[in-house]
């Protein structure tokens, strides 16, 4: 090593000593020390019993809504294979069908009592015709 070197390196030296002694340094590292107070604060809690079961517990619970999912699936799969979903459709459609047929019969059963009424009047009318 040069002489030149050596004192290039204990400049730099004086100047990261100046530096850390700084007051956004100081200001950076007290920010540090709280940020890594605060993670052992956390680790702490995360390892406490109640924190620990509660963990486990929500774990369970996750686990026990996936099986419920699985399952859900595959009784969808089951009424789809077994026909009871495509049988279902028909059968509200059907139904479906029933009720318009049903309520243009009320049409249709309007539609006879107004012909009635009108051959009613037609034969009055003939008959006042003949007698006129």
């Amino acid at each position: 090593m040069k002489l030149k070197d050596i004192r290039g390196i204990s400049s730099d030296s004086i100047k990261l000593i100046t530096e850390f002694g700084s007051p956004g340094m100081t200001d950076s590292l007290n920010k540090l020390k709280e940020i890594a107070s605060t993670v052992q604060e956390i680790t702490a809690s995360l390892e406490d019993p109640e924190m620990v079961k509660n963990i486990e517990n929500v774990r369970s619970a996750s686990e026990a809504v996936q099986d419920a999912r699985d399952r859900t699936k595959g009784i969808l799969a089951q009424l789809n294979d077994s026909g009871i979903i495509a049988e279902t459709k028909k059968m509200a459609r059907s139904v479906k069908s029933k009720r318009e047929s049903f309520k243009s019969n009320q049409d249709l059963k309007e539609m006879i009592v107004s012909l009635k009424e009108t051959v009613r009047s037609v034969r009055t009318l003939v008959a006042e015709l003949r007698t006129s």
